[in-house]
Formats: C-alpha cells, structure tokens, sequence
C-alpha cells in the first residue's frame, strides 16, 4: 500500500475509534470495577483458562486465513482437532510447550514484522497488523516506536482496558492500598487515564517528563478530556515536570500527601529513583505514596532508595501489545518479583542463545488468553528473559490462584532506560555502520550496555575502543541519538527522553568481551540482585 493512502486510512480508523470511544465510554464509567467483583471475575478466568485458549486459537487462527501462526500450525501438521486433543492431554502450559519445542513460537524481531518467520522449509513474511485481533473493535490505537519501519498500531478495546482496570484493582488492594489518588508522570498515559475512570478513581495529576508533548498525544488528551466531562468523569490536563529536574512534582506530592489519602504514581524506574533522591534532598517524607514502575529493570537498589522516602513500590512488567501482563507480589523474594496474570496470560521459558557466542538464556514466550487482546499471541517473545517459578507466595494475589512469578527480568533483544526502549536490531546498524563511517574503527570498537547509575536511574554506557583514537565525544552521543530518533514521532520523542536525561555516557575503553572470548555488540544491566531479602 502507498505510504499517501496508508496514512489517510489509518487516520480515518483512528476517528472511527475515537467515535466509539465517545459514545460508549459512558457505559464502562457508570458500571465501576471493584476489588470484589475483580475477584469474582478473575476467578471465572482461571477456571476456564483451557477453553478460552482454545476458542481464540479456533477463531483468531484457524479462522483467520492470513495468520502467520495458521502457517505455523499446518507446518508442524497442527490442525484444530489436533490443538484440542494436545490442549486437552497436556494443558495449557504444557501444550504450549511442546508447540514451541516443534517450532511454533515467535522471535521479537518476526512479532514485529522485522524479519521473515523461517522454519525449515517454511518461510512467511510478516507484518505487524497481521497479529491484530480480527474480533477488536477499536475505541483507541496507540502507535509503538517506529524503529526499524513503520510504527505499529495497537488496537484496544474498552473491554480489554476493564480487565486491565480489574488487574490494577487486585494489585493495588494485595499492597494494602486502598482507594488512591492516581497520578501519572509519564509520556501518554492515555490509556491509563480510561482506566482510572473505570476505578471510579479519576486521575489527580498527569506531568509529562520531555517538552514539547507530541502534537498527537496533546490532541488525543484534550479530546479524553472532553469526553470524560460529558460522561461524567474529569481527566487533568498535562503539566510539564522535565526528568531532570523533578521539583514541581516533589512539590506537588508534597501537598497532595499532607491530605492523608493514599496516592499511586505511575511513572518509570528511573524516574522514580530521581524522584526519590529530589524528596530526600527537600526533606520530604513519602510515606503514603505508592510508586508504579514500568519500563525498565529493578534493582534491589532501585527499591531501597525509594523506600527510604517512605513510598512503596510495585512493579509492573509488560508491553504496550500486551499490557497488564504481571504486577508486583506483595511479598517480593527478589526486586522485580512479579505475578504473572495467569488468568488473561500464559508464560513458558525457551531456551536459546541471546545471540551468535552469546549466552543461552529462557527467552519468555507469551500467549494471550483474553478475547480482547489488541495482538494474537501464540508463544510470542518481547525480547526479554527471566526466572520462572510457580510458587505460593503468601501475598493476595498468590491466594487467588496467581502462583506464577517472574523475576531477574532482562531484555536479551532491546536496550532501556528512563523509561524508553529501542530495539536492537536498529542499535545494531548504528554500531556496525553509522559509527565507524563517522568516527573511525569498526563494529568491533563500539559497544551499547545498561548500567545502573549511582542514583538509581539507568545509564546507556557507550563504549569506544582507544584504539578508535580522539573523536568528538558530544558529537558522537547526538549522534546515536540522532540515529535512534530517526524511526517515526514515537523514536525521535523517546530520543529527546535520553537526551534530556543524559542517558548516553561515553566511555573510552574497549568493549568487553564474553567468557567464551566473543565481543558481542550489547550487554544487558549487570545484575548484583541475586541476593534475596533477609
């Protein structure tokens, strides 16, 4: 399709929803999700996890003939009656596994359309909408990074944001939070925003952390706006409260938590260890806040700091395909221990190598169990890796039948910080051939990895072999920058995020080298949280 009539198609899709938006959010507001009718609803779920599994497999695949994951069945001679029969004898994680075992999974790259999906003799080209619902009606689409191609377009629903709200609303009440203030300091939590109407808890504040606000996201807030007033449900306007100097949201805490109720910020893990160590620095308690983080790993370190403030943390683990996919347990063995929400997900771990030398490591595979879902997910990788167990915990969501957690997460195939994640097949192109064309050296002299500041927020530490010899060191962190932002609106914002917070640290040293004695272009957030709580 030509890029003109693409985009005039997509702008005529993103009205439509906007429309539906308009004339039903209404209902969703005037029905409010409660902790007790959560419970309800998550319990029917779990009861009926295999089924669910089923029907949309029966009708999002093998009903949808276009499906990348139908040509993924027929070539390991998967047909429906023999998905039944393995569902059925195996259950739903087991039969998960032995699909990904024959081949049936996909890689972070083919999810997003980035590369053909090859196995075997089987070779499908895929594109990101051809893993959307066919069932989703849309009332928003959000746009992913555009990196590497074209932006994705994720399609939500309002009922998919009520399991969601569902979800927040069991989170909240196993950490002893009850009935919040919600604040955001986030990009576009437009999303969230619907959500905190459906909890009947309307968002207090939403500060935005890089000037200027994309011209969309201002668009679609104003518009949220408008409808919320006609449906009875008030939406802030965004404030602007920069990364790097966090002060008009310590002040504006420091008023809201002189009031005594709870208050829960949704926010990144690194802009909430800056928050924190602003508070310490003005003497603020923050007793009473409970910090939502997502977006980026969490280190024990991480979690001290802000729990020296005072503020609790919970941790959220997802993507913006499959939001809402594990929260915080109430009872952490680790710092990101999170339940997964088996009731809408399942998890299992896939053994392969984080690349060509590199380690092997158990890539997470998700599936989608909800009928809503934006993207069909049939043993999807994000990119990421982690410890999974099956556990009771002793924390609320455990005794709801929550039993799967993850922890120790990192991404094997993304680099992130404040927040922003680029994906590595774009970072790689940039160090194999804008820098050295530039700068001097080869592929062989530059080296992107996370580290954790010593404030808690994480730094993308770029490292130049001296053999390189001098190069202009601003001149080559803009242009990584420059390069990393070049993908769409979304890559060219969640550049100006690193810029402003002086994400990128130059370091002249030569990359580091595995075990093995292979140099390998990325290394993921050293990890020292192997230790567990006392």
């Amino acid at each position: 399709m030509r890029p003109t009539v693409r985009r005039i198609r997509e702008a005529g899709d993103d009205l439509l929803a906007l429309a539906r938006l308009a004339a039903e959010v209404g209902r969703y507001y005037h029905t409010r999700v409660t902790v007790k009718s959560a419970r309800a609803r998550v319990r029917r779920r779990l009861e009926c996890r295999a089924d669910r599994l089923l029907e949309l497999v029966e009708r999002t695949i093998y009903g949808q003939a276009t499906s990348p994951y139908l040509a993924l069945l027929r070539h390991v001679g998967c047909e429906p009656g023999d998905f039944r029969a393995l569902l059925g004898r195996e259950g739903v994680e087991g039969a998960l596994r032995v699909l990904a075992d024959r081949g049936v999974y996909l890689t972070y790259d083919e999810l997003k359309g980035r590369r053909p999906i090859v196995r075997g003799s089987l070779r499908v080209d895929g594109r990101p909408d051809l893993f959307d619902n066919p069932r989703v009606r849309p009332h928003l689409i959000l746009r992913t990074s555009g990196s590497g191609g074209s932006p994705g377009r994720v399609r939500y629903s309002l009922a998919y944001f009520v399991e969601q709200a569902e979800t927040i609303a069991l989170v909240l009440d196993a950490h002893g939070v009850r009935q919040p203030r919600l604040a955001y300091w986030l990009p576009a939590p437009v999303h969230h925003l619907i959500i905190s109407g459906m909890l009947g808890q309307p968002a207090s504040a939403w500060f935005y952390p890089v000037h200027p606000l994309p011209r969309p996201v201002r668009l679609v807030g104003h518009f949220l706006a408008l409808v919320g007033r006609a449906s009875g449900c008030s939406f802030p306007s965004p404030r602007r409260c920069d990364l790097s100097a966090p002060g008009a949201l310590v002040d504006w805490l420091g008023g809201e938590l002189r009031e005594g109720r709870p208050l829960a910020l949704f926010t990144m893990p690194g802009a909430g260890a800056r928050l924190a160590a602003a508070a310490a620095g003005a003497g603020l308690d923050l007793r009473g806040l409970v910090l939502m983080i997502a977006g980026e790993p969490v280190t024990w370190a991480r979690r001290r700091q802000a729990e020296a403030t005072g503020a609790r943390i919970a941790v959220a683990y997802g993507s913006v395909e499959l939001s809402g996919l594990s929260y915080s347990c109430a009872t952490p063995t680790a710092a990101d221990d999170v339940h997964v929400m088996v009731d809408r997900f399942a998890v299992v771990p896939r053994r392969r190598p984080i690349a060509a030398g590199g380690p092997d490591v158990d890539a997470l595979l998700i599936t989608s169990l909800s009928a809503w879902t934006p993207k069909i997910a049939l043993n999807a990788e994000l990119g990421d890796y982690a410890e999974l167990e099956d556990r009771a915990c002793g924390c609320a969501l455990g005794a709801l039948g929550l039993r799967t957690h993850l922890s120790g997460i990192r991404s094997f195939e993304k680099l992130t910080g404040e927040g922003v994640t680029f994906a590595r097949t774009d970072l790689q192109q940039i160090l194999d051939d804008v820098l050295p064309s530039r700068f001097g050296g080869t592929s062989l002299d530059y080296q992107l990895a996370e580290e954790e500041a010593p404030g808690g927020a994480t730094r993308v530490v770029l490292r130049v072999s001296p053999a390189v010899g001098e190069v202009d060191e601003a001149a080559l962190r803009e242009a990584v920058l420059v390069e990393i932002g070049r993908g769409g609106l979304v890559d060219a914002y969640q550049a100006g995020i690193w810029r402003g917070a002086s994400t990128i640290e130059v370091r002249r040293e030569a990359p580091l080298a595995t075990q093995a004695g292979k140099v390998l272009p990325f290394q993921s957030l050293r990890r020292a949280e192997r230790a567990r709580l006392p």
